[in-house]
């Protein structure tokens, strides 16, 4: 049997000075952050960007047609990728709790057999 994940990899932007060690330990943080998902994770975008004041990241999700967004500014890369995930982990157990959330799931069409 096949196991198939619902977390996806995400697409990383970078604005300003950006070592790639930090954008590794970004997305490390983002996937961890996803496996708290209650439904499958089908969009994934993070934004690192170092040029605006202090050090901010963004973090755009779509968990199953619900757009979640959260962001964090620090005054290094680390502590904004941790205050990031932090957040985004506490909005996704959130939607947990209440799976009302969101947008209606799909209707099936009546083919009135």
């Amino acid at each position: 049997m096949t196991h198939v994940s619902t977390i996806i990899s995400p697409r990383v932007r970078t604005h300003g000075a950006i070592v790639p060690e930090a954008a590794a330990y970004a997305i490390d943080k983002l996937d961890a952050a996803l496996h708290h998902t209650p439904a499958p994770v089908l969009d994934a975008r993070l934004t690192l960007d170092a040029a605006a004041p202090g050090n901010r990241v963004d973090a755009h999700v779509n968990v199953n047609g619900l757009n979640v967004h959260v962001h964090a500014i620090a005054a290094t890369m680390p502590e904004a990728v941790d205050l990031m995930q932090e957040r985004l982990r506490s909005r996704l157990r959130r939607i947990r709790r209440n799976p009302d959330q969101g947008p209606p799931p799909p209707r099936t069409p009546d083919i009135g057999l």
